[in-house]
This record gives structure tokens, C-alpha cells and sequence, in this order.
């Protein structure tokens, strides 16, 4: 349990890309590989992560973004220690030309989230008090069995337009869901559907049996660790009836075996006017009840096209989720103490107000901040401790750092939770990052109480701080 409550040396370490200048560390907020892919940017860096709400991410770089160019040079063939020191040139921002499946050039300018470096933000303290509140901060992976063949002289950059191939009259109604799942994640991608001369037609199969084989009475059937996966249009996890592929499943649990496929077909680069296989995708899915075939690929396709055009491990999908919401006032604290105010960002909520840097926070909603890392982090574990009758165990589910015991709130206790965060000796200062959830504070408050000593000199500022959400998903 020690590593995932309170580890301010891990958590500082997940900035990917720093520029240092003098006292001040400058993030950018994202990472990349230099792609040996001959398919998507070979022998280009390709963005493999962003940190939520970070500068990269507030300029819309994407995942799977080619760079093409930093600060005006080109970074094709160039190794990768030469394109990060071109991070550093400019101070306070810089300018990267990127593409993707939409835009085959586009120039970004990305402003450095320059701090002093002892400066700990509210971003990063809401993942590390991520169990105050485990329905804003979760960091979570899972699996789906998609095996991908791709044709190595296609180049998917060049694919901008797409089709799809003819239905057959006995399965028209469903392959116009699934098309309309398709044409709805592409377009959001860039990409444009284009009956009339399209870069490539999409072409599907896929099959739903019931198992001769299950038996409703077998003693393992409820056995089974649940399986979750992100839905991309509401932005959360669920519990879906599939079981993972990660896990030995009994042929008699087994209810339904679903099997969906997707093919894009060249028809214009690489043999003009002949069918060339240019991608292909296929899941083999085991299922505990029944799902149906739509309802699996209106949560799951979006998922599954995540692969595309830079598709990681060939025979499986990972996928890797990172959800933030916090109230953000744009304090940053001194790591030290976990008090002191050491900058403030500007035209932030608390600048707004008047909150300076050098202020030491006394309280926040009344909670107290006279507590150092270690007293602060024996307060953590003893919340977590003493609150565990209050979560919800059917929303179970382990993180990516193994922690199997997370579990959101119940909702039929949140008055309960709400007086527990109530109990001062808990010191549990910093859940007015959560404070818009009533299980934080019953009346959930829109201003924040901060009581402020400035030289001796006590002040109080109502902030109205911003509530900012994220949500990012990397397959590989």
C-alpha cells in the first residue's frame, strides 16, 4: 500500500520532458518514441503519451502525432538525444509541426509550464490523493485480444478518405451500425467518408454463438474477476460480460464466444484500381452472458480502432487510462511542507484574488494545514483505513500499480463519508481538490474558504476555483 498512497519522488517522476532553466524546471508534459513502425512516421518521433491538463495537452497535441519538425528542423532520421535538446532552445515555449490522420502539416506553439522546482502542483497532488476520491483520479489498464496485420509497404499517412464495401441484403440493418460506428470514430479522427473516390474501403465480418457447452450451474461461474473497459462516450470505466484475455477461463463458464474483424482495403496508392489488404484487425472475445453484438461494438470499436494507424504489439491490445478532475485554483505548493505558496499561476483563480507567492496556507474550508509530509501522510493512510467500510465493493478493481483494493464510494453513504472528511484528526487538507462531490462535502460549496498568513498578517480569500477534467487513453 506504501507505494500508491504518498510517494512525491515517484509521482514528480512522471513528467516526461523537461527543459531546466536556472531555479525553474519547464514542462512540457508529453513523450515520444522514435518510430521503427514502416507504416506510420518510421524514423520519426511519435507521441506516445500526454499528462493531462499539461502544456502539451492544453496546444491538442494527440496521441500517435507525427513531429515532423521542432523549432523549424526537421526530425526525420535524427537521433533522439538531438531532437530533446531542441526542447530547450526557447525559454518559455516552442514550436513543433506535427500530422496525423486529418492534417498531413500542422504548426503547434507550446507554452512551457515553467515552476520553481520545489513546486508541487494541484494536478499532481490530486493523483497522489487519489483516494479521496477514486471516481476523479484513476489510473487503470486492461486487455483486449486484438490480433493486427498490417501491409508494410502502405504508408497510413497518405490514407484520407474512406468507403465502405457493399452489404449483403441478410445482414444490411447491422452492418449500417456498424458502419455508422466506423464513419462516427473516424470523422472525429480527421478522416472523411468519401463514397464517390475513397483512399480505402472498409470492409467487416464478425460472428455471435451461444456455447453448446456452458453450463448455468457450474460452481466457477461467478469466480471471475470482472472485466472493465473505458467507454469513450461517457468517459468512464464499466463492467463488461467478457472475460479477460489474461485469464484461464473454464470452456463451461463460457456463454456466448463473439468474433468481430475489420479489413482496409488500398484501392488507389499502392495498386490503383486493385483491392490491396493494407490492415487488418480481429478480436475473439469469451463471454459470461449475453452481450450482443451491437452493444459490444458501440462500447468496444471505438476501443479497437485506438490500434490504428500505430498498432504497438501485434497479437493484443493494451490499454493504458489516466482520468483527472480536480478543483484547480492554480496554488503550488512547496514540496517541503506542503504549505507554502512558492508561485502562484497567472490569471488563475487565486491570482484573481489576490493570493501571493510566500503565503503560507493556514486552512482551506476549515480544514488545517499545520502538517508536514510525514504527519500528513499518516493522516492519508489512516482516512483510507478507517473509510474502507464506506466503498462500494462491486465497483472493485486493481490499478497500474497493483493495487487491488480500490473501490469507488457508496453512494448510499455519502452523507457518512462526507462527516468523515469532517474529522479534523484526519487533517485531510487537501480534499478541497474533490469538493464538488458530496461525499467530500454535503453542501458541496462553488467558492473555497482560504486562510492565508502573510508575514504575520492573517487573510481570507474566496476563490472560485475551475473545475478541469481530462481523460486519456493509450493503446499499444
Amino acid at each position: 500500500m506504501k507505494k500508491i498512497i504518498f510517494s512525491f519522488l515517484s509521482f514528480m517522476a512522471i513528467i516526461a520532458i523537461n527543459a531546466q532553466t536556472g531555479i525553474e524546471t519547464c514542462n512540457l508534459g508529453f513523450s515520444f518514441d522514435i518510430s521503427s513502425n514502416p507504416n506510420w512516421g518510421e524514423h520519426e518521433p511519435i507521441i506516445r503519451s500526454i499528462i493531462p491538463g499539461s502544456p502539451a495537452a492544453r496546444a491538442g497535441l494527440k496521441l500517435n502525432d507525427i513531429i515532423m519538425e521542432v523549432n523549424g528542423k526537421g526530425t526525420y532520421l535524427k537521433p533522439r538525444s538531438t531532437v530533446m535538446s531542441w526542447f530547450d532552445e526557447n525559454e518559455k515555449e516552442m514550436e513543433i509541426a506535427v500530422r496525423n490522420l486529418g492534417q498531413p502539416f500542422r504548426r503547434v506553439t507550446i507554452k512551457k509550464n515553467c515552476r520553481l522546482k520545489n513546486a508541487i502542483s494541484e494536478a499532481q497532488l490530486a493523483s497522489v490523493f487519489a483516494f479521496y476520491s477514486l471516481e476523479d483520479v484513476q489510473d487503470r489498464r486492461f486487455l483486449i485480444p486484438i490480433k493486427t496485420t498490417s501491409n508494410p509497404n502502405a504508408q497510413f499517412s497518405d490514407y484520407q478518405t474512406f468507403d465502405f464495401a457493399p452489404a449483403q441484403k441478410e445482414t444490411a440493418a447491422i452492418d449500417a451500425r456498424i458502419n455508422a460506428i466506423f464513419e462516427r470514430v473516424l470523422t472525429e479522427r480527421g478522416m472523411s467518408r468519401d463514397p464517390n473516390d475513397p483512399d480505402f474501403i472498409i470492409q467487416t465480418y464478425y460472428s455471435y454463438e451461444n456455447n453448446a457447452a456452458f453450463n448455468p450451474n457450474s460452481p466457477t461461474l461467478n469466480t471471475y474477476r470482472p472485466t472493465w473497459r473505458f467507454d469513450m462516450r461517457n468517459k468512464r470505466m464499466v463492467k463488461i460480460p467478457v472475460y479477460s484475455p489474461s485469464e484461464a477461463v473454464k470452456i463451461n463458464d463460457i456463454m456466448y464466444n463473439l468474433e468481430f474483424g475489420y479489413r482496409f482495403y488500398d484501392r488507389k496508392f499502392m495498386e490503383p484500381g486493385q483491392m490491396v489488404l493494407i490492415w487488418e484487425s480481429e478480436v475473439k472475445e469469451r463471454l459470461s452472458a449475453n452481450y450482443g453484438l451491437e452493444n459490444y461494438l458501440e462500447m468496444n470499436l471505438p476501443l479497437i480502432l485506438l490500434k490504428f494507424p500505430y498498432p504497438g504489439n501485434l497479437s493484443l491490445g493494451t490499454y493504458q487510462v489516466n482520468h483527472l478532475k480536480y478543483n484547480y485554483t492554480g496554488i503550488n505548493y512547496n514540496m517541503d511542507d506542503l504549505k507554502t505558496i512558492v508561485s502562484v499561476d497567472t490569471d488563475s483563480p487565486a491570482d484573481k484574488v489576490g493570493i501571493q507567492a510566500g503565503d503560507v496556507v493556514k486552512r482551506i474550508q476549515n480544514h488545517p494545514f499545520n502538517h508536514d509530509i510525514k504527519s500528513l501522510t499518516e493522516s492519508y493512510r489512516l482516512f483510507i483505513a478507517e473509510t474502507m467500510k464506506y466503498r462500494d465493493e462491486s465497483t472493485r478493481y486493481t490499478d497500474t500499480n497493483g493495487f487491488d483494493k480500490c473501490m469507488f464510494w457508496n453512494i448510499s453513504r455519502y452523507n457518512e463519508i462526507a462527516k468523515a472528511f469532517e474529522n479534523k484528526r484526519y487533517k485531510t487538507a487537501f480534499s478541497y481538490l474533490f469538493i464538488f462531490n458530496q461525499y467530500v462535502d454535503w453542501e458541496t460549496p462553488d467558492i473555497l474558504t482560504i486562510e492565508i498568513d502573510r508575514n504575520g498578517k492573517n487573510f481570507i480569500f474566496s476563490v472560485a476555483p475551475e473545475i478541469i477534467t481530462h481523460s486519456t487513453i493509450l493503446a499499444y
